[in-house]
């Protein structure tokens, strides 16, 4: 049986969807401080949504970007934040990796808009900060940037949450990521129910695939609220801050890279995806470093279950050798009586609409002049990335 320990969930969700995008109120509840780095975290927490707005309002910019530079650097400086960092347990390491994470993107994004020049952009992150930086990435093997695992996975969304704005923008943020932490819980939910259904010879095929249907509609409500709630002048005020980062030339954090989402689809949908479109493995495995490490690596087992190596892209891909169906549910279903068939078929009805209104709520929020596009190369067009997913043709 595989160990679906690798796709723990993040927070246990405390509040319902219809919570997220309410706009009734300008305020964050910091219900339980998280601060695994003390005045570290406490000057992410705490000032840097201020000094980003200062930062905003300043007529000589690139000036106070660089006192913000000077700021973490002197902080940096004031005690031996690597020993504390190495030394934490790690549930404690994973939100003190968001604080550096956050702070050094927020650095770099700042620096870009300020206009600095690329060496005075690595003065405003700073040696210690950059060296923290690599530290978490030594520890907990990643993307060296701000990552969807950082944003979304290990940030403390409902107790003491990592956000760049204050006010209206600040609480919109905090629903924008806390949406997708739902989303990723309904996901892992799923998950568990068809990989029971996949592995356990004795597992009740009925109960599993009603299990996973219940899940995936939940995140389906999850998705109606960003498709009929968020504020685009909201999500425009903190979306510059999870943008490519303009200095090293990698993708931002982005709903693309949630490895739940390639879970999913290839348990439900595996080998008709990869009939239909190919493109959407032979990405998943060229930009592999943008996935939280743990979860795709799990996923890749599946798809290469005989190689010592699941990073190295699979013959199958190729067409070397056949998909490997054992990866998915289709063994256990397709010769299943008529209820198992339609409860299967329910279940990717439900994901085909979830991927259809992932598709619809992208593309009205985040394409159109002037906006720049975060989980997209510059040889990619949005359009293509967001039908990746679809087995049939996206609609207009």
């Amino acid at each position: 049986m595989i160990d679906t320990g690798s796709f723990a969930a993040p927070e246990p969700p405390l509040l319902v969807s219809r919570d997220i995008f309410s706009h009734l109120t300008d305020t964050i509840d910091r219900k339980q401080r998280k601060r695994p780095l003390g005045l570290f975290s406490d000057f992410v927490v705490d000032q840097l949504p201020h000094r980003i707005a200062d930062i905003k309002c300043s007529e000589r910019p690139s000036e106070a970007v660089k006192a913000l530079g000077r700021t973490i650097n002197a902080m940096t400086a004031e005690m031996d934040y690597d020993a504390l960092l190495l030394s934490l347990p790690q549930s404690d390491f994973e939100v003190a990796k968001t604080d550096v994470q956050y702070l050094v993107n927020s650095a770099y994004q700042l620096s870009a808009v300020a206009g600095l020049h690329p060496w005075d952009a690595e003065q405003t992150v700073g040696v210690a900060l950059g060296r923290l930086a690599r530290l978490t990435c030594e520890r907990q093997p990643s993307i060296g940037v701000l990552s969807y695992e950082d944003m979304i996975l290990t940030n403390p969304m409902q107790s003491d949450p990592r956000v760049y704005c204050l006010g209206a923008a600040g609480v919109e943020e905090r629903d924008f990521c806390l949406g997708h932490q739902l989303i990723e819980t309904d996901l892992q939910s799923a998950i568990e129910a068809l990989v029971e259904l996949r592995d356990v010879a004795d597992a009740d095929a009925a109960q599993c695939l009603s299990r996973c249907l219940d899940r995936l509609e939940s995140a389906n409500c999850v998705l109606t609220r960003f498709d009929q709630h968020m504020s685009p002048d909201l999500f425009g005020q903190f979306r510059v801050f999870y943008e490519k980062n303009p200095y090293k030339n990698t993708l931002g954090p982005s709903g693309r890279f949630s490895a739940r989402v390639v879970a999913v689809s290839v348990l439900l949908i595996g080998e008709e995806l990869f009939h239909q479109k190919r493109q959407f493995y032979k990405d998943v495995y060229r930009l592999s470093k943008y996935y939280p490490q743990e979860y795709i690596r799990e996923v890749f087992r599946w798809l290469s279950p005989d190689k010592e190596s699941p990073w190295l892209q699979p013959g199958w891909l190729e067409g070397k050798m056949n998909f490997p169906a054992s990866a998915t549910i289709s063994p256990v279903t397709e010769h299943a009586h008529d209820e198992i068939g339609k409860l299967r078929a329910s279940c990717v009805c439900a994901w085909d609409r979830f991927t259809r209104m992932h598709r619809g709520a992208a593309l009205k929020y985040t394409v159109g002049p002037g906006r720049s596009l975060v989980g997209i190369e510059a040889s990619e067009t949005v359009e293509a990335v967001l039908s990746q997913r679809l087995l049939t043709p996206a609609r207009p």
